[in-house]
């Protein structure tokens, strides 16, 4: 049968010193459709996840008039205006945008759910063709109201989506605040992974709690976006911005021509595998709970980069098989399933440093975009309480960011650290754009960054 992905395994050393205990090996897993598979059209199922609390009706955008009356709502208080647009319905244009975009065909379904106290599903899978009953049905969003049960919201979208079968499954959660059921949402997740469903989770103002939002996006192979009223800066996204937003979440979904990837990771004693990242397109860290490890889709057109992090006993010098490497998928366009016989991971154990020095500067340029996320959670955390320490890992964190040229990454740790100088601590808002920019769109990586890491530098990144 015809191999329908193109697959490089890469090393970070092919070379690794001998007698040497604790050692790290990081991997690189390159996935790229062949053109055929690449010019086919699979089927979307997208089940948008829409937050209805009471908080979605205040008012972000346009111009207002003050009623001079205040109220409270979700334990947050507001003052009331009249004119402008509130949250629900920017959320309704946007989906509304998308049903009228032209984008999405017969073979394209749809599912809006919404949650607040309660959840129901307000119009189920429908062919995108069918234009009126999905308006219908979107506009009823603005019929709901009440407190914050996210994880009943999930649980309707997987039932709508777990048994669709070889098509492209996308949840897109939508929501403002913090929820009751957090625990709840979190065991979901784990539905979610198994099923290879990704969850594109966007965070909307200074309430909800981007770790919750994080975990959903990560173990589910999904993205992550934080949207904000008004002008956006860096890696953030504005609201009035939504509309496109989402059509342009989907368009990336109907590229999605291989789906349900599956890996398979068989180690030798004293070799343990302990950290599987998606490096690009957009960053997500799934968890190493399930054998084989769903790693979610790849797209027509481009790479998508997975970086693999093995701890190593020490070993004498040697040239030995230290894992083996599988990997089954879904091709939706095709309606069939396809494989990656085991392929061997081999690594040759030298005397001294001498040999073992090259290492491949693409890998660690992606071992470093991978570790921005972990720099930027660890000051976040000690912000309040040793703020020249926090600015001191922000700033080892914008150093690399600047080297690897994510413009938007760099711009929003420039506004972290200048908040930091004035204020002494990190205030919600900036804490969400950094901690959930870190885990957005990475760059794409070559051999043809100019500057050489320092192998002194490379110790310390990968502890070695």
């Amino acid at each position: 049968m015809q191999n329908v992905l193109n697959v490089s395994i890469t090393p970070h050393r092919e070379f690794m010193p001998a007698d040497i205990a604790g050692q790290k090996l990081f991997l690189m897993l390159k996935l790229r459709p062949i053109k055929d598979v690449a010019a086919t059209r699979p089927s979307t199922t997208f089940a948008f996840v829409i937050d209805t609390s009471g908080s979605m009706y205040e008012v972000v955008a346009g111009d207002v008039t003050p009623t001079g009356i205040t109220y409270t709502e979700d334990g947050k208080d507001y003052n009331q205006v009249t004119g402008g647009k509130s949250k629900i319905d920017i959320v309704i244009e946007s989906l509304l945008a998308l049903v009228d975009s032209g984008r999405l065909g017969a073979s394209d379904r749809v599912a809006i759910v919404q949650f607040d106290d309660k959840a129901s599903e307000i119009i189920g899978l429908t062919p995108a063709t069918q234009v009126s009953q999905l308006e219908n049905a979107i506009t009823q969003l603005r019929s709901f109201s009440g407190g914050t049960r996210m994880g009943l919201g999930l649980r309707r979208a997987l039932d709508l989506l777990g048994g669709q079968n070889m098509a492209v499954r996308r949840t897109l959660l939508f929501t403002d605040g913090r929820t009751f059921d957090e625990d709840m949402c979190r065991e979901i997740a784990s539905d979610f992974a198994t099923k290879n469903i990704p969850i594109t989770a966007l965070g909307v103002g200074e309430d909800f709690k981007e770790d919750l939002l994080s975990h959903l996006s990560d173990s589910t192979g999904g993205t992550l976006f934080y949207v904000v009223p008004g002008n956006a800066i860096g890696t953030q996204v504005s609201i009035l911005d939504l509309p496109h937003k989402i059509i342009e979440e989907y368009s990336q979904a109907q590229q999605e021509v291989i789906t349900n990837l599956a890996l398979t990771v068989k180690t030798v004693k004293g070799v343990e595998l302990n950290r599987i990242v998606r490096a690009y397109p957009t960053q997500a860290e799934f968890p190493l709970t399930q054998d084989p490890y769903p790693i979610g889709n790849a797209a027509a057109g481009d790479e998508t980069i997975f970086i693999l992090e093995f701890n190593m006993d020490s070993r004498p010098p040697s040239r030995v098989r230290i894992a083996q490497l599988g990997l089954t998928y879904d091709i939706p366009g095709q309606n069939r399933r396809g494989e990656l016989p085991p392929q061997n991971l081999v690594v040759q154990f030298v005397v001294g440093q001498g040999g073992a020095a090259q290492v491949d500067q693409e890998v660690m340029d992606y071992v470093q975009q991978c570790n921005i996320s972990n720099l930027v959670n660890q000051a976040t955390k000690i912000a309040d309480r040793n703020p020249e320490k926090a600015e001191e890992i922000l700033e080892t964190a914008r150093r690399m960011t600047v080297r690897i040229g994510n413009k938007e990454m760099e711009e929003s740790l420039n506004g972290a650290q200048k908040e930091l100088r004035k204020t002494r601590k990190i205030s919600a808002g900036t804490r969400k754009t950094v901690k959930m920019g870190a885990k957005g769109k990475t760059v794409k990586m070559g051999s043809d960054i100019n500057d050489q890491i320092s192998e002194e530098e490379m110790r310390k990144l990968t502890g070695t």
